[in-house]
């Protein structure tokens, strides 16, 4: 721009750059990163500059943005700092300080990167902790969390793509089901899977994913998928999560799963998940004990029914029910319980339900 008596003009070049506003953001952010986000705030002749780290981390700071560009969501900037001080140390021997001091520096420096991605409009921060003494620290700032902008996303998309990275965008499903959502994304790496989540919920108002996520637990036959919606729901907030999981109560295949979510989330008092009048579903409560709490989970459920001898009468009605997680149930109750009867009873139970199976 330009002044002309007493008024700002764009110049011809200005001109240029707002007829073209994401060009114009990609050139600043690929300069800055030439210049290295770390070394445009150092000054190479001060008494603790460390030039070569800071060459290492300016290198590095496109790597700092995967964390988040892969989440969809904040990521602390203690787990930034940490995969960068890992990164410097393997390539770095400190003989005068120890690797605490290292990590203190590192974490400062990765504090200066961010702040100056955020001021390039790459990343957001928050809950960050401002210089108690500005004289001493200036406008540096501590802790907190890292997200990438909208254009964030796009322009590291872009950084990653040309720096050879495979770089799939979450958000393949987020004009999908819930359903459609949870089967389709690879379940084994949770940090893709949790991206791909939240890129749908954006799209989405939360009652409308609460309604989706419910149904999903309805339609879907594998229950680590059920369970994981469930999950999802349960970082929602429970007024709105609640009424949908209540609405899964109703129904008989889900009623365990759904009671076992309000319990857990202090709606609804333990004693609910035994029924001694309406065993069949208990099943389903044991599965999801087993599933969320392991084989201690399952155990302390099933003492819900009593004693051991109630135990015992429990399970010689359960192998009847049309659960498609009885025989799962059964085979973990008779390899883990502690009291041989109610083990005893269980295999005694599973073999029964094979034998009716096959009859």
């Amino acid at each position: 721009m330009r002044v002309a008596h007493g008024r700002v003009i764009a110049t011809k070049a200005g001109l240029a750059m707002a007829g073209d506003p994401a060009g114009s953001f990609d050139r600043a952010v690929d300069a800055l990163l030439a210049i290295g986000p770390l070394a445009s705030q150092r000054d190479p002749s001060w008494w603790l500059a460390w030039p070569e780290v800071t060459e290492l981390l300016d290198r590095f700071a496109l790597h700092l943005l995967t964390g988040p560009y892969i989440a969809q969501r904040p990521i602390p900037i203690d787990d930034l700092a940490s995969v960068a001080t890992g990164a410097v140390l393997d390539v770095f021997e400190f003989t005068s300080i120890d690797d605490g001091h290292v990590a203190r520096r590192i974490g400062t420096d990765v504090a200066d990167i961010v702040d100056a991605l955020e001021l390039a409009g790459m990343v957001r921060r928050s809950g960050v902790v401002e210089g108690a003494d500005p004289e001493v620290i200036g406008r540096r700032r501590h802790g907190g969390a890292v997200e990438l902008t909208a254009a964030g996303v796009v322009t590291t998309h872009r950084l990653l793509v040309a720096a050879g990275y495979q770089a799939p965008t979450a958000g393949r499903f987020s004009h999908a089901t819930a359903a459609e959502l949870l089967v389709g994304t690879d379940l084994d790496d949770v940090t893709v899977l949790w991206g791909e989540i939240e890129a749908w919920r954006r799209r989405l108002s939360p009652a409308e994913a609460a309604r989706q996520l419910a149904d999903a637990v309805g339609e879907l036959d594998d229950p680590a998928l059920a369970n994981l919606a469930l999950a999802v729901m349960g970082d929602m907030d429970p007024a709105v999560a609640g009424p949908e999981v209540r609405r899964l109560v109703t129904g008989p295949a889900t009623r365990g799963m759904g009671l076992c979510w309000l319990v857990d989330h202090g709606l609804e008092d333990p004693q609910v998940l035994f029924d001694p009048d309406d065993v069949a579903w208990f099943v389903d409560v044991l599965a999801h004990r087993l599933v969320t709490r392991g084989p201690d989970g399952l155990c302390d459920t099933l003492a819900l029914a009593g004693n051991h001898e109630s135990q015992v009468r429990v399970i010689g009605q359960l192998w009847r029910s049309p659960s498609k997680a009885t025989d799962t149930v059964l085979a973990a109750i008779g390899e883990v319980h502690p009291a041989k009867a109610v083990a005893k009873a269980a295999r005694k139970a599973r073999f029964q339900r094979r034998s009716w199976s096959g009859a």
